[in-house]
């Protein structure tokens, strides 16, 4: 009886094992098609539009599955968002100017500032092995992004603020949001996204700035525009690979421990570079591949210690 409670216990986890990476492989892939609508509207807008689809999709599945949406602490959640929104924000701007791979390593550096915010904000230890992780996710960011110090580039701090944000993101989530349903958690993030696309892309349209910036990130500084059925098209396969996507890796996270699971997430890295090289041709210089493996080392050594603390 207790081999096969054994056998039962190995065969779930090998399940939930495989849900989490292929989320993340669905990830990767929508991330890339993002490259469909590159440069077609500005990000804001993209976003607010995106948003909308995967939020329809979300309250769809809520009330299928009869699940409450309205969160206990409002602030709380709402601030979670923010973080959140920020976070991917940083991380499609990211990818303005980096593949999905090299932006989505910044996204892992999470750990490092979990570790950083939770040690200054929340008096947790902080080990020599975390000291060391902190310090080789630093060093692989460094050699992921090369930056040129002669000409500072301040796009290249989108990928670190994304994992900057997403760590924060995650810091309140536990502490604060441990009561909410994670399909609450989800759907608040995705429309207060929608909702910032909204209002940005409507100041930015009826202001038309006029900056050096419209040419270095015009992305950013884009109104409306018009959109044709292949953008809605490609936004939909994306929305609905995402809600596919944190379907299965939600699923997981609820019936194992998080610090078992989180470790899978690191397979989007290896995704990313796939599809990067299968749907466009992007390849990696071996130099930055040691800059991404450099930060999921230590994202492990921090996940794999996290009782630690």
């Amino acid at each position: 009886m207790l081999k096969l409670s054994r056998i039962n216990l190995i065969n779930l986890k090998s399940k939930l094992i495989l849900c989490v990476i292929f989320g993340v492989f669905l990830l990767s892939l929508s991330d890339n098609l993002y490259f469909f609508v590159d440069g077609e509207v500005g990000i804001w807008q993209y976003h607010c539009i995106r948003s909308t689809m995967i939020v329809g999709l979300l309250l769809l599945t809520a009330k299928m599955a009869n699940i409450n949406l309205i969160p206990k602490e409002f602030k709380r959640v709402f601030l979670r968002s923010v973080f959140n929104t920020l976070a991917i924000f940083c991380h499609f701007a990211g990818l303005s100017f980096l593949s999905v791979a090299e932006a989505g390593a910044g996204l892992f550096t999470a750990p490092i500032f979990v570790l950083m915010i939770s040690w200054i904000f929340f008096s947790e230890k902080f080990s020599l092995l975390k000291l060391i992780a902190v310090i080789l996710g630093t060093l692989g960011v460094g050699v992921l992004l090369q930056p040129d110090f002669k000409q500072l580039n301040f796009l290249l701090l989108f990928p670190v603020l994304a994992g900057f944000f997403y760590g924060l993101a995650v810091v309140t989530t536990k502490n604060w949001c441990s009561n909410e349903s994670t399909l609450c958690l989800t759907t608040c993030y995705y429309f207060s996204f929608g909702l910032i696309g909204f209002i940005m892309t409507t100041a930015f349209h009826l202001i038309s700035p006029e900056t050096t910036y419209t040419e270095t990130a015009k992305y950013f500084f884009v109104g409306w525009k018009p959109v044709d059925f292949n953008f809605l098209y490609w936004l939909l396969i994306q929305a609905i690979l995402n809600v596919t996507a944190i379907s299965l890796i939600i699923f997981a996270y609820q019936k194992i421990e998080a610090s078992f699971l989180s470790i899978y997430e690191y397979f989007f890295l290896i995704f990313a570079a796939f599809w990067g090289w299968l749907l466009w041709s992007q390849t990696l210089e071996l130099l930055k591949w040691i800059g991404i493996f450099l930060i999921i080392i230590a994202g492990l050594i921090i996940s794999k210690n996290k009782k630690s603390t």
